[in-house]
C-alpha cells in the first residue's frame, strides 16, 4: 500500500511523508514507522483514536481497514493529527461493478472467535449498540448474529422463534457452506474449518461497502462490551438490563441500559 501521511504536532508543525506498507501490515507496523522517522513520539501512542476506536482496540486491526471504503483516514489525540491517504486503485471495479473489501469484517470475525473462546457468552444474548443515532440490538447465537433496528423491531429480537432480523451475519464452518458459498468465500479469505466464515443475508442489490463496514464495526462493538465485562469480572446477564454500548457526541460509555428506559424510548 502505497501512503502519503501527514503529520501535524500540536507542538511541533507539520511534516508529510511518503510511506510504503504491506496490504496485509497493521496499524502497529505504519505508527511504528512514524516513530522511527521521529515524526511522533512514542509516548503519543496510548492516547490516539481514530473512529471512535481507542489505540488499544484498533492498533491491531490491518491499516487497510482504517480507510472505510474512503481514501482518507484521520487518527488523532491532544497531542497529534495523523491524515493518512491512500492512492485510490481502479482494481476495485470490473465490468461496472464494485468489488467490497471484506477485510475489516473478516478480521474482527477471527478476534471475536478468540473472545469468544475464553468468554462463556450465552446464546441469545441481546445487545443494545447505539452510534450517534443509530441504536440496534444485536441478538448472539450460535450461527453468528442477528441485526435488529432498535424502534422498529424492538420486540422481535426478543422472541424464541419466528424472529425476522433485518439482516443476519451468519458464522459457517468450511463444512457447512454450500458449494456457491465456498466459492466466494474464496474470494475474500481463506475457508477456516472453524466458524469463521461469514455469509451476510441480506438482498444483494441492497449489499454496499458501508453495510459491510457498519457490519464489523457492530461487532466490535459486542466484542468491547464482552471484553469490558470480563476484565471487570461482571456478568453479562442481568434482571431488567441489557449489556451496552452506547456512543453519543463521539463519547462512549459501556455498561448496562435498562429495559424499561428501552421501552419508553421506543414509545416515543
Amino acid at each position: 500500500m502505497k501512503l502519503k501521511v501527514k503529520v501535524r504536532d500540536f507542538d511541533s508543525g507539520i511534516s508529510i511523508i511518503k510511506i510504503d506498507v504491506p496490504a496485509e501490515s497493521t496499524v502497529d507496523l505504519l505508527l511504528g514507522k512514524l516513530v522511527r522517522e521521529d515524526l511522533i513520539f512514542e509516548s503519543y501512542l496510548p492516547g490516539i483514536k481514530t473512529m471512535g476506536y481507542t489505540y488499544g482496540e484498533f492498533h491491531k486491526l490491518k491499516t487497510s481497514s482504517l480507510f472505510h471504503g474512503k481514501e482518507k483516514a484521520v487518527l488523532t489525540s491532544d497531542k497529534v493529527e495523523i491524515t493518512v491517504t491512500q492512492k485510490k486503485s481502479e482494481e476495485g471495479q470490473k465490468a461496472g461493478q464494485v468489488l467490497l473489501d471484506y477485510s475489516q469484517l473478516v478480521n474482527v470475525v477471527d478476534k471475536f472467535k478468540e473472545l469468544e473462546n475464553s468468554t462463556n457468552v450465552e446464546y441469545g444474548t441481546v445487545f443494545f449498540v447505539q452510534q450517534e443515532k443509530h441504536q440496534y440490538l444485536i441478538r448472539y447465537e450460535e450461527h453468528g448474529f442477528e441485526f435488529y433496528h432498535f424502534k422498529l423491531q424492538y420486540d422481535n429480537a426478543f422472541k424464541d422463534e419466528d424472529r425476522f432480523p433485518f439482516l443476519i451475519l451468519e458464522l459457517k464452518t468450511k463444512q457447512e457452506l454450500t458449494t456457491s458459498e465456498l466459492k466466494w468465500i474464496r474470494t475474500i479469505m481463506f475457508p477456516s474449518k472453524e466458524r469463521k466464515n461469514p455469509i451476510i443475508h441480506l438482498e444483494v442489490s441492497k449489499l454496499n461497502q458501508d453495510i459491510v463496514d457498519e457490519l464489523a464495526t457492530l461487532v466490535h462493538r459486542v466484542m468491547v462490551i464482552i471484553g469490558k465485562f470480563q476484565v471487570s469480572k461482571k456478568s453479562l446477564e442481568s434482571d431488567g438490563k441489557l449489556p451496552s454500548y452506547v456512543q453519543l457526541n463521539e463519547k462512549n460509555s459501556i455498561g448496562f441500559v435498562e429495559l424499561e428506559q428501552l421501552k419508553r424510548i421506543v414509545k416515543i
